[in-house]
């Protein structure tokens, strides 16, 4: 073998066996084997798997003896490489190298991959394999997944619920209500069903139910899309948002590459060596790559934020270097170049105060990246007696990301006849990492008198009852503004926001702005706001008449009650002053913290003071994470009423296997299974393996490569988990079982000798026949210590490769009523002795890649 097998390497340590504590004249055990740091035995040896350094997993790795070497070596074939991130087809086209073999092969890995090596650490009990970068899939590099690899889940049965009981009492008058929110879907197969609703009862109006929404959807993996049937709403990026009852055909930039998802600037330039070229953001480094001699081309640049222009630093090989920077802001309409997102929308209008026939609606988008720094979008949208067209471009500039856009309006409005206009839009962002200024929005709208969205021509059946339908209030400008700044690491941020609109058909503006800053010092948190607001009324029309005005300032701080080295669990104290110049000012303050040092649990006591009232309240809640849901509680007090309060919400899974109760699920899940695992916790936060074996991870990235990991660490003394990490590709909405196989084992102390009473050699290993696998050592005075997976078997003990070398023990354990208890079964009995069985030849067990 080559030096691409490291641990052949190692330096070798002579031991003296006669220190082993052996009896004179009895067996000895074999000490070769440890001469060597990473020496292993043939056989079948459970393995951490590494992969260009990244973990992959724990699998059963085979070794073999090979001529040449005094260890045994790892077997690998083609289908785990893969698995492990190697690009098979990369590999095929490379030179000076053997295809590499589909059936099991232990030779050096560097003479089927060039550059490829494996390394084994017994030591760490871990396997190493390295392949240059440009033989890796991408779907590894960067977490996209081939489609064909993309997981459609199980058939199962979904729910969500949220529910809430509230009851006050004021005046000698009593009044409870409550409310039950349910999302609902089934999953067969890549269709998903789904229905939202939520039920209200009171003691005045009883009870009633409300359905929000119900669809069938798939995905389209061939045109990256989402296919909708039934009833939903339009996303409302280009043309208001409005909701229907038909079908809807749309892009879903989640398949797409990470590369492509989000809109990034290509970085140009040109070298005059074998040069370095380094991408740094906010003067982090966030790129790096070797180009060749003459103009490059970087496409793949994935920024560490949304705003912030890009230094590029060219490295040549003789050490000169010389930058340049490349402007980039982004906002919602720029793509990257190439790529395409469009929606089709057909159907009836569903907005629930629509009278009589609803009307059809018909809506078509497309945004297309047309160059490094251009995006072109436009639109149509149709309903009864209306149609719009959108045309825009969005730009990424030295000054900033500006998208502008108009869209033009024809309708037929009862009682006046026709009507054209216009809507104007333009908006602004800008980041300017340099003065820690961000202008994450600045939005401009103006429309014509005779413009109408498309929301207001929906509505446009219910207008006939109206005298004039200029009582609709439609906004004739728009400005929207939000902008923050950084003002260094001891002295806090500022932020600021203002929107003012007007109307055609009232006079006046609404003006709403806001401005604040936060700080911190050591651990104790503050911030001050202002907030000013002026509506200026619906207009007499609807009754309203004049306008409204207030103006708030805020004071708030933020203590914790405890040690620093505790502040995460200690208790919070709090205090707030509001001033409002309508409802006067008001002092609060409340103590804060959680249940458990796990964070499962938290509970808040405050008490207020009105100035304007001079009256006092108080309140008190509670509220506890369990692994099947939420519970909340609260009650509270102040001059002339009572109120309390009960919440819960969590989420319903029933699957072929029973009911899993669950914290409330995200759109993509996993179901987990692990047998005999119950108490074991899964991934993060409360979740726990329940007494059948099973739980929820209530949230996987769609189209990603995801890693659910459990730990063992709760698990009952005789049960081992095979693997802690699967890794799955789930497409959207689907319901993803993953089996995390466990092993019931008994812990075993046998008393052992051979058939003349000598004792066995110190150190040697006991072996499982059938998988070859150690299951256990001899320790000091002949005592074995193993798990056994059945009550009754047979287990070999070998202390070297030759005749005579080992014997066999035949075993029964006494039965066992509880479960799980951690006390050894103690036996006595002979090992008889007779030849080693030699290693079975195997295959590789899958590797802990889904």
């Amino acid at each position: 073998m080559a030096a691409a097998n490291a641990w052949a390497q190692d330096e070798v340590a002579i031991f003296d066996s006669y220190m082993l504590m052996q009896e004179v004249g009895g067996p000895t055990i074999d000490t070769r084997r440890f001469q060597r740091a990473n020496f292993a035995d043939p056989g079948m040896h459970r393995l951490d798997l590494y992969f260009n350094g990244q973990w992959r997993g724990v699998d059963d790795i085979e070794f073999r003896n090979v001529p040449g070497q005094d260890s045994a070596v790892p077997c690998y074939n083609a289908a785990m490489l893969e698995r492990g991130g190697l690009d098979l087809g990369k590999v095929s086209r490379a030179d000076g190298v053997e295809p590499l073999p589909r059936e099991l092969s232990c030779e050096d890995l560097s003479r089927y991959v060039p550059g490829a090596k494996i390394r084994v650490d017994m030591a760490q009990l871990g396997l190493y394999v390295t392949f240059p970068e440009y033989l890796q899939r991408l779907a590894v590099s960067n977490r996209w997944v081939d489609p064909s690899q993309w997981d459609s889940g199980i058939t199962a049965a979904r729910l969500n619920y949220n529910a809430n009981v509230f009851t006050t009492e004021s005046q000698g008058r009593r009044m409870t209500r409550g409310y039950a929110g349910i999302n609902a879907g089934l999953n067969l197969g890549a269709l998903r069903l789904r229905h939202t609703g939520s039920a209200f009862w009171s003691q005045t109006s009883g009870a009633q139910y409300q359905a929000s929404s119900y669809y069938l959807q798939t995905d389209i993996p061939a045109w990256k899309s989402q296919l909708l049937l039934g009833e939903s709403s339009t996303s409302g990026e280009l043309f208001d948002a409005v909701s229907f009852r038909g079908v809807q055909l749309s892009s879903d930039d989640r398949m797409l590459p990470e590369t492509l998802r989000h809109y990034a600037p290509i970085v140009r330039g040109t070298a005059n060596s074998n040069a370095k070229v380094s991408v740094y953001q906010r003067g982090f480094l966030i790129y790096e790559t070797t180009v060749a001699p003459g103009p490059f081309v970087i496409e793949d640049v994935r920024a560490a934020s949304y705003g912030g222009d890009l230094d590029v630093q060219v490295t040549e090989a003789d050490g000169s270097t010389r930058s340049f920077v490349v402007p980039f802001a982004t906002i919602v309409q720029l793509l990257r170049p190439g790529v395409t997102q469009y929606s089709l929308t057909a159907g009836r209008a569903a907005d629930r105060g629509l009278r009589g026939p609803s009307p059809y609606v018909l809506q078509g988008t497309l945004k297309r990246g047309m160059g490094d720094a251009i995006t072109g979008y436009g639109g149509l949208a149709f309903t009864d007696h209306y149609g719009s067209v959108l045309l825009g471009a969005a730009m990424s500039t030295t000054l900033g990301a500006f998208a502008a856009d108009v869209t033009a309006a024809r309708a037929k409005v009862p009682l006046e006849g026709k009507r054209a206009g216009a809507s104007y839009r333009l908006t602004y962002s800008k980041d300017l990492p340099n003065s820690g200024t961000n202008f994450s929005l600045l939005a401009y709208r103006y429309s014509t008198s005779g413009y109408l969205g498309l929301r207001d021509a929906v509505a446009l059946g219910n207008v006939s009852r109206n005298y004039r339908y200029q009582g609709d209030g439609r906004m004739r400008s728009r400005f929207d503004l939000n902008v923050s700044q950084n003002l260094g690491a001891s002295l806090g941020s500022m932020y600021a926001s203002a929107s003012t609109a007007n109307y055609w058909s009232r006079a006046g503006s609404d003006v709403n702005y806001s401005v604040g800053y936060n700080n911190d010092w050591r651990d104790v948190s503050y911030s001050i706001a202002l907030q000013r607001v002026h509506s200026a009324g619906m207009g007499s029309y609807w009754g309203g008449g004049g306008s409204a005005k207030s103006t708030q300032v805020t004071l708030s701080v933020a203590i914790p009650l405890g040690r620093r080295d505790m502040t995460s669990r200690a208790p919070r104290l709090s205090a707030v002053y509001t001033g409002d110049s309508r409802e006067g000012a008001r002092l609060s303050s409340s103590v804060s913290g959680p249940l458990d040092d796990r964070g499962a649990g938290s509970y808040s006591v405050s008490a207020a003071h009105n100035g304007r009232s001079n009256a006092n309240s108080a309140d008190a809640g509670v509220g506890y994470n369990f692994p099947q849901g939420s519970v909340s509680a609260s009650v509270g007090q102040g001059r002339g009423y009572r109120q309390a309060s009960l919440s819960a919400n969590g989420a319903m899974l029933v699957h072929g296997g029973g009911v899993t109760l669950a914290q409330t699920m995200g759109e993509t899940v996993a179901l987990v299974q692990a047998k005999d695992a119950e108490g074991m916790r899964v991934g993060y936060g409360v979740n726990r393996v329940d007494g059948s074996g099973y739980a929820v991870v209530g949230s996987l990235s769609p189209y990603r490569l995801n890693s659910v990991d459990v730990d063992p660490a709760d698990l009952p003394v005789d049960i081992e988990l095979k693997t802690s990490s699967l890794n799955i590709a789930p497409r959207a909405g689907a319901i993803i079982k993953l089996v995390y196989p466990t092993l019931r084992a008994r812990q075993v102390l046998i008393l052992s000798k051979l058939a003349d009473g000598a004792a066995l050699p110190f150190g040697a290993e006991a072996i499982d026949p059938q998988t070859r696998m150690a299951v256990g050592a001899v320790g000091q005075g002949s005592r074995i210590v193993m798990r056994a997976e059945s009550d009754q078997g047979r287990v070999r003990i070998e202390w070297g490769p030759g005749q005579g070398e080992s014997c066999h023990i035949d075993y029964e354990l006494p039965a066992r009523h509880t479960r799980g208890d951690s006390a050894y079964d103690i036996l006595e009995l002979a090992c008889v002795q007779d030849e080693p069985v030699p290693a079975q030849q195997g295959g590789v067990g899958p590797l802990s890649l889904r």
